[in-house]
């Protein structure tokens, strides 16, 4: 079963050879990255199994992987100059605190799901998931983290972003709490579909993204494998 199958994720140093003329995938995506790395993901079926996406799940990934993946995080936040990062949970919080520790900052601003007794809904902001799109959530600032962010130039850091709907919610959320949000830095783009969300609250925001690497969506082959779904590549 696709769901008892151990999750893999390997990083590849930068090598033209790891990169073949392949136009379908059995089991994992090579994903070449904005330094000629590799990030080979593997590939999981979507409900109904005519599609399937490229998984990086943060919390399962390697130590050395997201070693791997700091310093390229790093340098694209440090083009924004942020007084500050904020993640976007959950996924995004690994990736944050790295990016924070990697740009010498003393800590970060972790948005989070769950709300505390003491939270504000002043300072929550509702929010859907790709990866769990049955369930209505909320994100939230711990009003303890406000004056880590009012009037400061944030950057927000996650892991993927797809159809953009977290992102939103964590920008939006961070703009109600006075932050100047500059931009979002991710470590793989999925798909086009974010961009128009995150026009919405800006004609400026989707230039204001900013990726180590990319991934399309895929559709299921006759012989059952993936190909990449052109209109997302």
């Amino acid at each position: 079963m696709d769901s008892l199958r151990p999750y893999l994720v390997r990083w590849h140093k930068p090598d033209a050879s790891s990169f073949s003329n392949q136009s379908s995938f059995d089991t994992h995506y090579p994903v070449r990255l904005k330094d000629g790395s590799m990030l080979e993901l593997p590939l999981r079926p979507l409900p109904g199994r005519q599609k399937a996406i490229a998984l990086l799940m943060s919390n399962q990934t390697p130590f050395a992987v997201e070693a791997a993946l700091a310093p390229l995080l790093v340098e694209l936040a440090s083009d924004f100059s942020p007084d500050i990062i904020a993640a976007v949970p959950t996924m995004g919080l690994d990736y944050a605190r790295l990016v924070a520790q990697g740009l010498g900052h003393p800590h970060y601003a972790a948005l989070g799901l769950s709300r505390k007794f003491w939270y504000s809904e002043d300072l929550a902001e509702s929010m859907s998931s790709s990866t769990s799109p049955t369930q209505t959530k909320s994100i939230y600032l711990d009003p303890a983290l406000l004056s880590r962010v009012a009037g400061r130039r944030v950057v927000l850091v996650d892991d993927v972003i797809n159809t953009g709907a977290s992102a939103v919610a964590a920008i939006r959320l961070l703009m109600r709490a006075g932050a100047i949000v500059e931009g979002l830095v991710v470590v793989l783009t999925e798909g086009h579909a974010w961009r128009d969300l995150l026009a919405n609250i800006d004609p400026s925001w989707p230039a204001r993204v900013r990726a180590v690497g990319h991934i399309p969506l895929f559709i299921q082959t006759a012989d059952s494998k993936w190909t990449p779904d052109r209109t997302t590549l």
